[in-house]
């Protein structure tokens, strides 16, 4: 089994060097990757403008924008006008069913899972998964001086608020299911995200974030996945009283989806700042 792990000090350096690393294993594809992004909202502009205009150059068969990628994952221009989080999933919420009019969200969004993740029959209002994350980070960070999340995916996200299994010096409950077993069925498509599960460093007031994909195209999505996750920390911490801190994505398949030269332009792009190489 081929697999990568990457360690970067931002978006832009995490995904191409996962890009580098996937283009030198036979099939550009790998299983079981981590790539751990230490300031995952700081990207390298020279990378950023020439990744956009290559994705705008694939006319035969469109990429959508890297910022229409994003906002499936988390609003940031929405929620960039919300005082609270409350108002922005209050406002996504009367958003979503013309949202999911449109043809790729007809089984939904990754931040409508997050905000209005499906009910049971018995409990049949949708749970602001989020929010519950964030009132939790917050009841820790005044309790807690470190903590840890065991997940089996035993529980549904409708299970009382109130039970705790164990002690609140841990960060059970701070976790945000976004596949729904009875709903996606289908094999390919959404979800692709299945899991995040944010982790309070009590010693720094700092919330780091891991994410599960069980398959990326690093091209297609990869980058606009890593900036919405950037966001989704980011947005958590700002309303739990915490620091964001560093981003861990794994993925269970992730494949190279460019060609050679798409990727050396990327990589120049990178590299020719730091030699004054710039047109």
């Amino acid at each position: 089994m081929h697999t990568i792990t990457v360690d970067a000090p931002d978006i832009s350096r995490a995904w191409l060097d996962a890009c580098t690393k996937l283009s030198e294993i036979p099939g550009k594809k790998a299983f079981h990757t981590v790539v751990r992004i230490a300031r995952p909202l700081q990207e390298d502009p020279h990378l950023r403008a020439e990744l956009d205009r290559l994705r705008a150059a694939r006319t035969k068969t469109p990429l959508y924008p890297i910022e229409t990628v994003v906002n499936t994952l988390f609003p940031a221009k929405l929620a960039a006008t919300c005082a609270t989080h409350e108002e922005l999933a209050d406002r996504y919420q009367s958003l979503y069913p013309r949202l999911r009019e449109v043809r790729r969200n007809a089984h939904g969004t990754y931040f409508g899972r997050l905000v209005a993740y499906p009910g049971t029959l018995d409990k049949p209002e949708p749970v602001d998964q989020l929010a519950r994350v964030i009132r939790r980070l917050d009841q820790l960070r005044s309790s807690a001086k470190w903590s840890a999340v065991y997940e089996a995916g035993t529980a549904h996200v409708t299970d009382d608020d109130e039970m705790w299994e164990e002690p609140q010096t841990t960060a059970t409950g701070t976790e945000a299911v976004i596949r729904a077993a009875a709903l996606d069925t289908q094999t390919l498509d959404f979800p692709c995200l299945s899991h995040c599960s944010f982790q309070l460093d009590g010693a720094t007031n700092t919330v780091h974030l891991a994410a599960y994909y069980r398959s990326h195209y690093m091209f297609d999505r990869a980058y606009g996945n890593y900036l919405a996750l950037g966001h989704l920390c980011a947005w958590v911490a700002r309303h739990a009283g915490l620091t964001p801190g560093t981003l861990t994505v794994m993925s269970g398949c992730a494949r190279l989806d460019c060609t050679k030269s798409e990727l050396g332009t990327l990589q120049h792009a990178l590299t020719a700042p730091l030699f004054g190489l710039e047109a």
